[in-house]
């Protein structure tokens, strides 16, 4: 008969017992429609920055940039989003980068040359990345079942109707300056604060601790 060690059981189990509610869910939906924003936001103020750095060289190629390169950034870095998520974990990558999100969104707000912005434009599509990876994960480790299935329909949907609401958001503001629109960076910074004490980082159930990686189907 073998003896059961209390301790190694005591270590097996999962960490939190804490369950997910729709605080949660709203959470995660609002921080999923970030990479949103800086995707279509600054689409109708376009025509303005062309006409405010046409002295700059370049112009026809940067303006477009400074709506492209986040998407870029999105597309290169998610992978490595995903790998640090499982490093340092999930929430406390998502509260970073929250607020990096927040920093260069709002940056061009200070920033005088197209150059900067552009490449103040860089940041913002590394942090949707992390975002948009955290969130989704975050999801299907809080929820299971039909439940999990609802919260990333949910997030699709909610998505879709930000990119429209966004767009006219940011030709309203774009009407009163080049510059307004980039205040609605912040709100991620805003968000960032229940999601601190609102979000935690999942526990590994027993099944997930123990189970080996498995490779990945390369053919």
């Amino acid at each position: 008969m073998s003896i059961i060690d209390p301790t190694a059981l005591e270590s097996r189990r999962p960490v939190s017992t804490r369950e997910a509610g729709k605080a949660q869910a709203a959470l995660l939906v609002a921080g999923s429609c970030m990479p949103v924003l800086g995707a279509v936001l600054l689409a109708p103020v376009l025509p303005t920055l062309n006409q405010v750095f046409a002295d700059t060289a370049g112009v026809a190629i940067l303006v477009p940039l400074v709506l492209t390169l986040p998407a870029l950034f999105v597309a290169l870095f998610s992978p490595l989003a995903g790998y640090v998520a499982d490093r340092m974990g999930r929430q406390q990558l998502l509260i970073y980068a929250m607020l990096a999100y927040a920093l260069f969104g709002t940056a061009p707000l200070w920033l005088d040359t197209l150059e900067s912005i552009a490449a103040s434009r860089i940041g913002v599509g590394i942090a949707e990345a992390a975002i948009m990876t955290c969130c989704t994960t975050l999801i299907t480790d809080y929820y299971a079942g039909q439940q999990r299935n609802k919260y990333l329909g949910l997030q699709t949907m909610v998505s879709a109707l930000a990119a429209t609401a966004f767009f006219a958001l940011g030709g309203a503001l774009g009407s009163i300056s080049w510059r307004t629109p980039f205040w609605l960076y912040a709100v991620s910074a805003v968000l960032a604060v229940p999601m601190i004490f609102k979000l935690w980082e999942p526990a590994k159930s027993q099944a997930t601790g123990l189970a080996a990686k498995q490779p990945v189907p390369w053919r």
